[in-house]
């Protein structure tokens, strides 16, 4: 099984040869991290006790993190609650995004059985890069304040600064649904929770034939009448045999995606990705890719050979259609060149 596939990464469960590699490329580093280690968590997976996300770029072991079905010790013990343990990402593969997908795998299995995940980070500077992930990724401190050794540390009790000095941490994870959009839900109070906001400071030009990132300064973000606009168009849309998803978090619609019925392309050869949307307050959640496989699905139900994409140029949407697979279209469709004129004219392959 795979919890996660893009060109270059794949996440999956533990292998013994996955021991071997990370045991060994920890080692080469300086990090202590005996393939004994590994072995037992090899087993534990086996028996149901611990799940193990290992994560593979272009084929070599990269980082791990684990998953316990509920917290054995600290201030979340007797809770119920999944717990993550033991996150690490070897060196070189560090500030490409492959810890953030990690956590995504984790919480995404954690959700499965709880609304809260926690876990417990170190509080010396080797930490600190986790520490900020936890935050941005909307981990909140539970407020028993440092533990040490597994018990609470009182005020001016002694203590070192080592692993086992740890601060404990919980999240909320919310109830996620994809799926099909109906024409009777489209009203404009179906976006009442949905935020169009997108500051661009960097977005990719096209210079004397070479793509290139240039400086920027402009916010796109949705008019008053926007949402009804939208819905008239999903409506029209669906009519046409097309098909619309929406994301939700708990009942709350928080992303969107729809294809066109019909296929384009001199030769029929495309799918059109119409619109694909994800609330500002709900980026980096997972949904952008799960509206994305749908569209991707539906195309091939299509009988289409490629998904058109007619793509933001900001930096950020351009580098998630990229890790979804896209290139640059073969083939430019002239009617959504002019309609944005900005935007740059993907496809991937299905």
């Amino acid at each position: 099984m795979e919890y996660y596939k893009s060109q270059e990464l794949v996440i999956a469960p533990l292998t013994q040869e996955d021991g071997r590699a990370l045991s060994e490329g920890f080692a080469a580093q300086g990090w202590e991290k005996p393939l004994s280690q590994f072995e037992g968590y090899f087993k534990e997976q086996q028996e149901g006790r611990r799940k193990v996300f290992v994560a593979r770029c272009k084929g070599e072991a990269a980082g791990y993190v684990t998953l316990r079905p509920s917290a054995k010790e600290g201030p979340f013990k007797g809770k119920g609650w999944p717990e993550i343990v033991d996150f690490n990402v070897l060196e070189k593969f560090q500030r490409r995004g492959i810890g953030w997908r990690l956590m995504d795998c984790a919480e995404e299995e954690a959700a499965k059985t709880s609304r809260t995940v926690c876990l417990g980070v170190g509080m010396h500077r080797g930490y600190g890069p986790a520490q900020r992930m936890y935050i941005k990724r909307g981990y909140v401190f539970d407020g028993t304040g440092a533990w040490y050794q597994d018990k609470p540390l009182g005020p001016y009790e002694p203590c070192v600064n080592d692993d086992e000095l740890v601060l404990y941490l919980t999240k909320y994870l919310p109830q996620k649904e994809v799926r099909p959009l109906a024409e009777g839900e489209l009203t404009p109070e179906i976006f009442h929770d949905f935020c169009r906001f997108q500051p661009v400071e960097q977005a990719w030009r096209k210079v004397d034939g070479t793509w290139k990132v240039q400086e920027v300064c402009y916010t796109d973000r949705w008019a008053n009448e926007k949402p009804q606009a939208m819905c008239a168009a999903l409506r029209e849309l669906l009519a046409g045999g097309g098909k619309a998803w929406g994301a939700f978090l708990d009942g709350k619609l928080k992303g969107f995606c729809a294809v066109e019925g019909k296929l384009m392309g001199s030769r029929g050869q495309y799918a059109d990705l119409r619109e694909l949307f994800v609330s500002a307050d709900c980026r980096g959640q997972g949904l952008g890719r799960a509206l994305f496989q749908q569209a991707v699905e539906f195309g091939r139900a299509l009988g289409a050979e490629k998904l058109y994409v007619s793509a933001h140029s900001a930096v950020g949407p351009m580098a998630f259609y990229r890790a979804m697979g896209c290139v640059e279209a073969q083939e430019c469709d002239p009617r959504h060149a002019e309609e944005e004129p900005w935007d740059v004219q993907m496809e991937v392959a299905l």
